[in-house]
């Protein structure tokens, strides 16, 4: 299957009556429902996945001294892929950032979407493609001191 993720910031101040009555209930250019969408497609066929919630998520790399770090993130929603050639992947975020979710198929594509609705008013970080980590709960020790 093909699948497909789409992480999306919601406007909290979208006003859906005015747009019921002024535009047969789209957005305008002074009323945006979204302020941004990140959409990745996982880069081959995806043979299984699974998406846990209230999950710890391990967020590891390495420092600009090429020293590893390995930070434990909870209460993460995390999706994990298994490609058909039996590459791992993982796809993160955290919960109190999640409005709502939505997944949707395409049986006649073999196209999985999922979709998760971010709250604007939660700060947060993305420290790579496809992680939303809320700013609070993200490693002190990864936060790039500014001048």
């Amino acid at each position: 299957m093909n699948l497909y993720l789409h992480f999306i910031l919601v406007n909290s101040e979208f006003n859906k009556g005015l747009a019921d009555d002024l535009y047969n209930g789209e957005e305008s250019e002074d009323n945006i429902k979204h302020l941004w969408e990140d959409e990745f497609q996982v880069s081959e066929p995806v043979k299984e996945f699974k998406i846990s919630n209230n999950a710890i998520y391990k967020l590891a790399g390495f420092f600009p001294d090429d020293k590893p770090f390995s930070f434990e993130v909870w209460d993460m929603t995390i999706v994990d892929c298994k490609t058909e050639s039996g590459k791992a992947m993982q796809f993160a975020v955290s919960k109190k950032l999640l409005k709502k979710t939505e997944k949707v198929v395409d049986e006649k594509t073999n196209d999985t979407h999922l979709y998760f609705y971010l709250r604007d008013a939660t700060p947060m970080e993305n420290p790579m493609n496809g992680v939303y980590i809320v700013k609070t709960d993200f490693p002190k020790e990864l936060k790039i001191k500014k001048n």
